[in-house]
């Protein structure tokens, strides 16, 4: 899959450098800085103690997922090209880096082709057998991938603050099909030695990526799963992020975030809430 992703969105970004070529060339020489024509990387360890419950009917409603996460967090920028690891968002850091082309860069905003993980996958077999017990909601289905997605991201910085728009398909990655928009809020605020990121969240996903994650095609009804085919959802989310140094290369990280899922969610007979409550306290090293 990972393989797929990255020959799409190259083939995305070859021709879409040689179409904004000129445009680039237009910017003024003091404003060049912002595209970033020199390599630069930085590489970072974390590892975090992760509270991340479920929507799904019989899974962590009695024992949450409680895990010690460790992943190495890369962030590269080359010509426009990046991959970034957005360590200062839990689900960023639950759902891996994101890979990208710089289409058009100014001071006060920024257009980007863009490929990341959308929505987790889950496997119910796997779910049963790690709960040890019998979850007649989940026995029988078929695993639901990853929501790889590709689109183009808007982003608009004020002081302290960005804002950014995401438009993407999951068809060309993924075998959910369908498309969203993904609207995130974050500001910073300094704080002596903290800083503390305050942020909001919309997400819109389409009747297909529904009923791909929580809708029962005919071969998967049971009797504790009925029929059902999912209508558009969306997902509203408040999230409160803070990292602080401990010293030269360590600094403590922290996060809660609460996303609340639309009616057309609770509807499916595979899920059990519209509230999720996520929760990573950890440390980041920086090589």
């Amino acid at each position: 899959m990972r393989a797929k992703c990255f020959l799409v969105l190259l083939g995305m970004m070859l021709f879409a450098s040689a179409f904004f070529s000129l445009a680039n060339e237009k910017i003024p020489e003091n404003e060049t800085t912002v595209f970033n024509e020199t390599f630069s990387w930085q590489a970072m360890g974390n590892i975090s103690a992760i509270y991340n419950p479920s929507l799904l009917k019989g899974k962590d409603q009695e024992d949450p997922l409680d895990y010690l996460g460790i992943s190495l967090l890369l962030d590269v920028y080359y010509k426009g090209f990046f991959i970034q690891s957005n360590h200062r968002r839990t689900s960023g850091l639950l759902q891996g880096a994101e890979l990208g082309y710089q289409l058009v860069v100014t001071p006060e905003w920024e257009l980007d082709i863009i490929s990341k993980t959308y929505i987790s996958s889950y496997t119910p077999k796997d779910i049963i057998e790690n709960a040890d017990k019998d979850i007649p909601t989940l026995a029988g289905l078929k695993e639901r991938s990853a929501g790889e997605g590709i689109g183009l991201r808007y982003s608009r910085y004020h002081r302290n603050s960005v804002l950014s728009v995401d438009f993407a398909t999951l068809a060309p990655l993924s075998d959910a099909n369908g498309w969203i928009i993904d609207v995130f809020y974050s500001y910073v605020l300094p704080y002596r030695n903290w800083d503390i990121y305050l942020s909001t969240g919309y997400t819109h996903y389409s009747e297909k990526v529904m009923d791909y994650y929580y809708g029962v095609n005919s071969n998967e009804v049971s009797a504790a799963r009925p029929y059902h085919e999912s209508d558009a959802g969306n997902r509203l989310q408040l999230e409160l992020f803070a990292q602080h140094p401990i010293s030269k290369k360590w600094s403590f990280s922290g996060g809660i975030t609460h996303s609340y899922y639309s009616k057309s969610t609770k509807e499916s007979p595979l899920v059990d809430t519209q509230h999720v409550t996520q929760i990573m306290l950890g440390v980041v090293y920086v090589f």
